[in-house]
């Protein structure tokens, strides 16, 4: 299959993180890796029968991150400068209160889809996710983002469709933020220790995640010190 991803370009310390705290999350949440790479070649088709183009992402390298949690948020609150990248994590659509339009969503087309589209149909840029329990909506992910989209996986990268890293919503945007080398990412309205359950979804699991999702950003942390210093990422 021919490569038209950012793989090439994703930083090996970063990846290797995720690729190792992978190893537990497969065998502490009973995930299936074969699902996994399915709905990852199902997006990737599903993008190239679309016609899209992976969107040209210069203008957006090197700028510091603003990434924007589920939590419910005074938009005042925020202080985005104009020339941050503000990133959307996934059902963060929902309370996003801001006069800005979002750079960047982070989903697996979970929550408000209909916000979801109404960004997206403003020229927010999708980063839509696929995993093994989300091949229905994948399969209508470009109805749902009509704008551009990048198209990205757990698995290892294929054709399209990319692996920058990390777990949840909240971590990959973490770890996207780190793809285009942000300086600063300051994370808004995440909490660990809380977790926004849905209908349906075992409180001890989304537990688990969100443990994994910390990790995650703690030991891109770790890695992001020597070039970026101390206040590399934050949590406000």
């Amino acid at each position: 299959m021919e490569k038209n991803n950012f793989s090439d370009s994703v930083d090996p310390a970063a990846r290797k993180i995720s690729d190792d705290i992978f190893s537990r999350i497969y065998k502490d949440l009973s995930l299936d890796g074969f699902l996994d790479k399915a709905s990852a070649i199902l997006l990737d088709t599903e993008f190239l029968v679309s016609r899209r183009k992976i969107p040209d992402l210069s203008a957006f390298i090197g700028r510091d991150a603003v990434i924007i949690g589920p939590a419910k948020l005074d938009g005042a609150s925020l202080k985005i400068r104009d020339s941050d990248i503000v990133i959307v994590s996934g059902s963060a659509v929902e309370n996003f209160v801001s006069e800005r339009q979002p750079d960047f969503i982070v989903t697996d087309l979970d929550g408000d889809l209909g916000m979801l589209t109404k960004f997206s149909g403003s020229g927010s840029i999708c980063l839509v996710h696929a995993h093994g329990d989300n091949i229905e909506q994948i399969m209508h992910a470009f109805e749902i983002c009509p704008g551009p989209v990048i198209p990205t996986c757990q698995v290892e990268s294929l054709g399209y469709t990319t692996n920058f890293g990390g777990f949840t919503d909240g971590d990959r945007s973490g770890f996207f933020a780190h793809f285009l080398g942000s300086r600063k990412i300051t994370i808004f309205g995440f909490d660990f220790n809380s977790p926004i359950v849905k209908p349906g979804i075992d409180i001890e699991v989304k537990r688990k995640k969100l443990e994994f999702a910390r990790t995650m950003l703690s030991e891109i942390y770790k890695i992001r010190l020597e070039r970026y210093g101390k206040d590399n990422i934050r949590y406000l």
